[in-house]
């Protein structure tokens, strides 16, 4: 009966190991956070995620998803969705649905930019193009949209180019 105890008891131990072992190797990467926002689509803000010059658009949704590993804190990977288009009057959606454009990348933490060189700056890379997409971090939970020469997007009363973070810290 003790040998049974013991061959049991060294069967489960080597289960939870076994278990807890998958598991870390499965979760290097989490989410660092999720940020949304409705911003103008302008001249300056179409090439940053890959909308056409010529597109019809006024609105962008963004949808951004940080990644990190997780014994570093290190960035590693995003994902970004965007859905643009004309809005629709009276609704949150758009003319026709809108057009989609998601991209998955790479991301890296950048100090300073031309106006503040102590700035944070979360810059994206995309897998698909040698364009950038940079964002100002103004705390753990806002990031601004910079334009390509690293300067704030300006908004208006009605408009801003701030994402918020959406999920619980």
């Amino acid at each position: 009966m003790n040998q049974l105890k013991f061959v049991f008891s060294a069967s489960l131990l080597f289960f939870i190991a076994t278990v807890s072992c998958s598991q870390n190797g499965s979760e290097r990467a989490s989410s660092l956070g999720v940020f949304v926002a409705s911003t103008p689509c302008s001249q300056g803000t179409k090439p940053l995620p890959g909308i056409p010059a010529s597109a019809d658009c006024e609105l962008i949704k963004w949808h951004l998803t940080l990644f990190q590993d997780n014994s570093t804190k290190t960035p590693t990977d995003f994902k970004l969705q965007c859905v643009y288009g004309l809005p629709k009057q009276g609704t949150t959606g758009f003319i026709g649905g809108g057009k989609k454009v998601d991209l998955e990348g790479k991301w890296t933490i950048v100090k300073g930019t031309t106006a503040n060189p102590n700035a944070i700056v979360y810059r994206l890379t995309p897998g698909n193009t040698t364009e950038t997409i940079s964002f100002l971090k103004l705390n753990d939970d806002l990031l601004h949209l910079l334009d390509s020469q690293q300067h704030l997007m300006i908004g208006s009363a009605a408009w801003s180019y701030t994402l918020n973070r959406m999920d619980i810290k």
